[in-house]
């Protein structure tokens, strides 16, 4: 689809949400009293619902890093007691799986959702992750016009933005995002020479305390070597592995800079793409790494208290022996 089909089908989207929200506004006026009652109760059951439905108890850490499961994607949650980041959005295939697990991690709001690249596997939940909660700011890469897309999914998540006054940024390296006990710098080199939107991928290096974590979204190892020259990798107690374990990131040489003691994939189970590659795999095990797979683990949840890294797994495979 080109960049005017796009625009017109952008256009076709608001105003079908205008024309529905005339005609509703049109109607109310005429329901009947049976009927507004009807909707109050259900409201109120909704409520008491939302109020007493379960919650994962997460520990009382500075940090808090979950590495969602929600099959073929990244999603990775990231919360402290004062602030509460998305960074991807899994697919749209896992939409509603991944707003039930925001719920349950107790997330009432975002203060940043952020687009490590605009591919359907990352972006694909974002539109109803807009949705369903209340967000800060939009953060995306740099994306060189050539590889924009103009997919319905990034252009919807665009016009939400739009009509909600989320503010979308596209960050420079080295900007910081306080996060109270914790903070998260922006990593990024010039992306202008790059034909692979997945080296194009906004990284992110969160810190508490002595701990680090380091988010790589798709990053292949072409972005992995630009960001080694740049000087922008040092090590880091975990790992969010590139490219969901592909062959096609995760290089000796960011590997040895990076010197990860844990090291977490996201990915599917038993996903056509083959993911982890062996490769990978052998090369973090030689790295002494302590290795966790969203596809055998669930979803990986790693907290802080700045001096140390304690790691929980959600695997439906143990909840479903106990």
């Amino acid at each position: 689809m080109d960049k005017k089909q796009a625009q017109i089908r952008a256009v076709e989207r608001k105003y079908s949400r205008l024309k529905r929200q005339s005609v509703w506004e049109k109607r109310k006026k005429h329901l009947p009293r049976i009927l507004i009652f009807v909707l109050l109760a259900a409201a109120a059951v909704i409520a008491v619902w939302l109020l007493t439905r379960p919650h994962t108890e997460l520990p009382d850490a500075a940090l808090c890093v979950s590495v969602l499961d929600v099959g073929q994607g990244d999603a990775i949650l990231v919360q402290t007691k004062t602030h509460s980041v998305l960074i991807d959005a899994g697919t749209a295939e896992q939409s509603d799986r991944l707003v039930n697990l925001l719920h349950e991690y107790n997330v009432q709001r975002l203060d940043c959702l952020i687009c490590s690249h605009p591919h359907g596997d990352h972006i694909g939940g974002m539109p109803a992750v807009l949705e369903a909660f209340p967000v800060g700011m939009i953060c995306l890469p740099q994306i060189p016009e050539a590889l924009i897309p103009t997919g319905w999914t990034f252009q919807s998540i665009l016009d939400t933005a739009e009509e909600k006054a989320i503010p979308v940024q596209v960050p420079v390296c080295g900007e910081i995002l306080p996060l109270g006990d914790a903070a998260l710098t922006f990593l990024c080199t010039d992306n202008a020479a790059f034909e692979d939107l997945n080296n194009c991928s906004l990284c992110c290096r969160i810190e508490c305390g002595a701990q680090s974590f380091f988010c790589t979204g798709d990053l292949g190892t072409e972005g992995e070597a630009a960001m080694l020259a740049a000087g922008l990798i040092r090590p880091a107690s975990v790992l969010k592995v590139g490219h969901h374990g592909s062959s096609t990131s995760t290089s000796a040489a960011f590997l040895e800079a990076i010197r990860p003691q844990y090291a977490v994939i996201s990915c599917g189970a038993q996903n056509e793409y083959g993911h982890p590659a062996g490769s990978t795999l052998r090369a973090l095990s030689d790295a002494g790494c302590t290795v966790y797979r969203t596809d055998f683990d669930g979803t990986v949840i790693f907290t802080t208290d700045g001096s140390s890294v304690q790691i929980k797994i959600n695997s439906p495979l143990l909840q479903n022996k106990q």
